[in-house]
Order: C-alpha cells, then sequence, then structure tokens
C-alpha cells in the first residue's frame, strides 16, 4: 500500500492524467466540421444500429433545440489533433448531421407539431434561423503528452461506462 507521499507524488507527477476542455458550437458549424473533415468526428464508426435512434427520437433533439431546452453536452476524446473519438453523444450527432443534410424529415413532435414532415431545407426561415444560432456544448477529454496508452483507454472505458 503506498503511503501519502508516494501518492501525491503520484498524482504530482501528472502520468496519465486526463484535461477536460469545454467549447460550445453553433449547430452549422458542428455540421459543416464534419462534413469537411471526416476525421475531425467520426460519428460512422463502430455504428451498431441496435443502439441507432429513430426518426422520432431524432427529431425531438432537433424540437429541444428548436425549444431552447437543454441538451446534454457531447462528450469526445481527442486522439490526435483536432481528430476526435466520441465517448458520449454519437446518436445525438447523427441526428443533428441527419437533419441538417435533410435526410430527417421530423416527426413525432410534442410541442411544435405544426413542423411534422418538415426538413431543414423547408422550415420556415425564423424557425432556421433559431436553431442555426443554437449552440451544443463539447466536452473534449485530453491526455497528457506522456500518458501511457494502455491507461488512457482503461480511463477512457472508465468514462464511457459512467456515462451511459
Amino acid at each position: 500500500m503506498m503511503n501519502n507521499d508516494e501518492i501525491n507524488a503520484k498524482y504530482e507527477s501528472g502520468l496519465n492524467r486526463l484535461s477536460q476542455e469545454l467549447d460550445r458550437v453553433k449547430l452549422p458549424r458542428l455540421v459543416e466540421n464534419i462534413r469537411s473533415n471526416p476525421n475531425y468526428i467520426r460519428i460512422d464508426a463502430d455504428s451498431q444500429s441496435n443502439l441507432d435512434w429513430d426518426d422520432v427520437k431524432k427529431s425531438q433533439l432537433i424540437e429541444s433545440f428548436i425549444l431552447n431546452l437543454p441538451v446534454m453536452p457531447i462528450v469526445l476524446y481527442e486522439m490526435s489533433y483536432h481528430t476526435y473519438e466520441v465517448i458520449d453523444g454519437k446518436q445525438r450527432l447523427k441526428a443533428i448531421v441527419d437533419f441538417y443534410s435533410n435526410q430527417l424529415a421530423l416527426s413525432g413532435l410534442e410541442i411544435k407539431t405544426e413542423l411534422n414532415g418538415y426538413t431543414y431545407a423547408n422550415l420556415p426561415v425564423h424557425t432556421q434561423r433559431v436553431l442555426d444560432n443554437h449552440s451544443l456544448s463539447l466536452i473534449s477529454i485530453i491526455p497528457s503528452e506522456d500518458a501511457n496508452p494502455d491507461e488512457i483507454a482503461k480511463l477512457i472505458e472508465i468514462v464511457a461506462n459512467r456515462l451511459n
């Protein structure tokens, strides 16, 4: 068993430490970043269809943005400079990209029922502006440069398990 001095020395060394960076990005910019750089945030990798959201769930997320309801942040792991793996929020990102790509027609909305059937392209201009002005929080987890890859993988797995 380690004594207090050894524990403190281990902590102060910074080995295997993770840093967090918080960013807020407007939805159109986020979609553009994902589309223009396939390695920026990989949302299609390791997709499991049984975990994908149906169109109603995706639509309700978009409705939350339109209503300015709180939406949980996306949690990312920075694999290298500006290259991220999604730890939590892959379905939210897919829903946003699908809607902005006009691959999702809104359905099952509970409050803004008049928008059922609309894609992004045919939304009323005011509603598009409201949506475009919404920002989503991104939390990036960044390992220390001297981190042990096995230890970091273990920490990332712990983070993912605790978020889900």
